[in-house]
């Protein structure tokens, strides 16, 4: 029988993850326990299943590095596949392993746009327009953006965040106030509308006496 007899299995001692494979007496490649799994002393292999051996291997590589790289934090699709180019993975390769992890729920845009909304608005927040365009930086799509923004309401969060700021000033003049205050939210990506109707409700409160 034509091919390639193995020799020896023997585990790499800088990383036990991976075994060393010998075919007629000489090191040939190394391969992830999983993919050498099946893989027995004295097995012929020929140059058609060596190349699948070494394919499976590489999928593998890959889709360990994706799952490190998700492990620490949740990330977009996007921000996976640029991290897997810049190891230099081919295109074919990350987009196989970006669907395998979709598909396992392991990476979910959707999911990760409301959840990113919902906790800048609770630690960071800011205009619907300003998280639209952090998403779409991740790059989230149009239609996931969309969704994830669509019951924002700019006129509450500014108010919100500008209440917490009063303190800051409730001494100056009126034009000041304004002013200051505008800059601020204009900085978080709010409207001339919602800047000037949350300005003239917060001056109003600060300057209505108390009975």
């Amino acid at each position: 029988m034509n091919g390639n007899k193995i020799t020896r299995l023997a585990v790499q001692k800088k990383n036990p993850k991976r075994i060393n494979v010998y075919l007629d007496g000489n090191f040939a490649f190394g391969l992830y326990r999983d993919t050498a799994a099946w893989l027995e002393v004295g097995q012929v292999l020929s140059d058609e299943k060596i190349n699948e051996l070494l394919a499976a291997d590489k999928n593998n590589e890959v889709m360990i590095k994706a799952l490190d790289f998700i492990s620490y934090k949740a990330r977009t699709s996007q921000e996976t596949r640029i991290k897997l180019r810049n190891a230099g993975y081919d295109d074919d390769l990350i987009e196989s392993t970006l669907a395998r992890l979709s598909e396992n729920g392991l990476l979910n845009d959707e999911e990760y746009a409301a959840q990113w909304v919902e906790e800048r608005l609770r630690l960071k927040p800011r205009s619907r327009r300003m998280l639209a365009y952090e998403l779409r930086q991740k790059g989230i799509s149009s239609e996931m953006i969309q969704s994830a923004v669509e019951n924002v309401d700019d006129y509450q969060s500014a108010l919100e965040i500008a209440e917490k700021r009063l303190y800051r000033y409730d001494s100056l003049s009126k034009i000041e106030f304004r002013n200051k205050l505008g800059n601020y939210l204009a900085g978080k990506g709010y409207s001339f509308d919602v800047i000037s109707e949350t300005t003239r409700k917060l001056w109003k409160q600060i300057n209505t006496p108390t009975e």
